[in-house]
């Protein structure tokens, strides 16, 4: 377990740095974003799915979804995300995405957010990507990537089910604020945080990609029968390739499942 001073440690320091001083987060809602992400600098899993529900909020986004990434890797995989309740907007934890396309190349050259208006038309979009973002039902992206100073930390996209042509709200001009302010910094703090837990996490290899998917699925808190659906596939069988992924990492329940992918994804 993390020791709980190392925890207050963080929490004291980021509070400081970020709320003592009106001046660093001038907008009252990064402020409160800010406060809601303290709460779990604990836990890099949990810090990501509080970020990305305050954020789809925020922004009005059908889906926000995030992260740990760097440049290089073959593929991409969302840690966390909020769907916008009542759209069926499909989920994209677990899918895996071609971290080589040229949009993300696009994200991680930018020190700033890039703006995808129409997904289907947009050149920056190889084939396959722009195939795949079609299928899960994106029309309009906004994507930023962060960086703990040179070091690449992750990425963070917000996707909207129908095209847009303007970016002109309050949340989406202060999107690159929040990434680079408060969720950059406090994920950071949550991976160092994890880092120095004498538990150290077990690999992650030997799960096959359906077992890494349900996993990583059930790490957001799905249930069995939501993942089943999700993935067209029988109570049965998910339970059997969880019940497999946790006998091979050697954890004992999906809480734990959790920790081990938080921590193993955010290296």
């Amino acid at each position: 377990m993390i020791h709980s001073d190392h925890v207050l440690q963080a929490q004291r320091r980021l509070r400081g740095s970020l709320l003592d001083d009106r001046c660093t987060l001038p907008w009252r809602p990064a402020r409160e974003f800010a406060a809601q992400m303290l709460l779990y600098v604990e836990d890099p899993l949990q810090c990501w799915r509080v970020g990305v529900e305050c954020l789809r909020e925020l922004l009005d986004a059908d889906r926000v979804d995030g992260g740990f990434a760097q440049p290089g890797q073959a593929l991409y995989a969302p840690l966390a995300e909020s769907l916008r309740p009542g759209r069926g907007v499909p989920s994209v934890v677990g899918a895996a995405m071609d971290a080589r396309d040229p949009s993300l190349a696009a994200v991680w050259s930018s020190h700033d957010m890039v703006m995808f208006g129409d997904v289907a038309n947009d050149a920056r979009f190889g084939p396959a990507m722009r195939a795949q973002l079609s299928s899960i039902g994106t029309g309009a992206k906004l994507a930023i990537s962060l960086h703990d100073g040179n070091r690449p930390l992750g990425l963070l996209c917000a996707d909207w089910i129908e095209p847009r042509s303007g970016w002109q709200s309050e949340a989406c001009l202060h999107l690159p604020l929040l990434a680079r302010s408060v969720l950059t910094p406090v994920l950071t703090a949550a991976r160092s945080l994890g880092e120095t837990d004498g538990d150290p996490p077990p690999a992650v290899a030997g799960l096959t990609p359906a077992e890494l998917k349900v996993a990583r699925m059930a790490a957001t808190g799905m249930s069995y029968k939501e993942i089943a659906r999700e993935l067209g596939r029988s109570f049965s069988t998910v339970d059997h390739q969880l019940r497999s992924a946790r006998d091979k990492l050697g954890v004992a329940s999906t809480a734990r499942l959790a920790s081990v992918l938080a921590a193993r994804f955010s290296h």
